[in-house]
């Protein structure tokens, strides 16, 4: 027996994914996996060539619930630029209502988004720990390395020549070490200005290089606050797009901004 849902496919500053409003639980986790059905979904033959699959769910306390999965199956605590899409999809597609913001349930706490003018998303990033926990001097061919938490791990290294770095080979050394043993996310920037740097990250999950990656970007630019001394906010440019960082003094708020859009909408048949 078939089954037709509508799914819509999102980007967020080159970072996509298939979103699905799942509050009738048509879509049990174990059913996503068992059946390879995030794989079918996300491959880039006879799929959607996306990062990932977004559910969105009922909360009891709050706006609405996300539910992340990767392309390689595994559920992830959040995503910095999936909670931006899924915000985006609530209020233009699903019509949750919003007073201020949402309030948003994930695997690792709640969240805040807001719609701003021309469609951009701007979250609160609620998350921040394990600051500098992890000591990454194993990884001698960089001149600087930091670890820190962002809702997902992530390491931060500099290279001098971004565009030409072998990010697959190197993301998947530091990803797979046995410093990690849940995996890491792995970004690798260079300096181009103040406040201004340029990014790429290696997902783990994805196992390879994002257009974009909104808790990289987070932990890039805490990491870069900490190192040069910038305050308030930081430029981020990555292969799909810019992001903006906003940050309080001691990073009690931090705000992750940019543009999210939607780039269609079907009907999909399950069989």
């Amino acid at each position: 027996m078939s089954l037709k849902i509508k799914l819509f496919k999102y980007e967020a500053t080159g970072n996509s994914f298939i979103l699905f409003d799942n509050r009738k639980r048509v879509f049990p986790l174990e059913k996503l996996i068992k059946n390879s059905l995030v794989g079918q979904l996300c491959a880039k033959e006879n799929g959607f060539s996306t990062d990932g699959v977004i559910l969105l769910e009922e909360s009891q306390d709050f706006d609405f619930k996300m539910r992340t999965i990767n392309a390689d199956g595994t559920e992830v605590e959040m995503c910095g630029n999936g909670l931006r899409a899924i915000c985006h999809y609530a209020y233009f597609e699903v019509k949750i209502p919003i007073d201020k913001c949402y309030r948003v349930e994930t695997l690792n706490g709640v969240y805040n988004g807001f719609i701003e003018e021309g469609g951009s998303v701007k979250v609160q990033m609620t998350e921040l720990f394990d600051i500098g926990k992890k000591d990454l001097g194993k990884f001698n061919k960089f001149s600087f390395g930091f670890y820190l938490n962002t809702g997902v791990p992530h390491c931060v290294f500099e290279v001098e020549n971004l565009e030409s770095f072998d990010i697959q080979r190197w993301g998947e050394i530091i990803r797979r070490d046995p410093l990690f043993p849940e995996g890491c996310n792995v970004n690798f920037y260079e300096k181009k200005g103040e406040a201004l740097v340029n990014l790429r990250t290696f997902e783990r999950g994805v196992e390879g290089e994002t257009l974009s990656c909104g808790t990289g970007a987070t932990a890039t630019a805490i990491a870069l606050s900490k190192r040069y001394g910038w305050e308030n906010q930081v430029d981020v440019v990555m292969r799909g797009g810019d992001l903006t960082i906003e940050f309080t003094k001691e990073y009690k708020d931090v705000f992750l901004c940019g543009e999210v859009k939607k780039i269609l909408s079907c009907s999909y048949e399950i069989k």
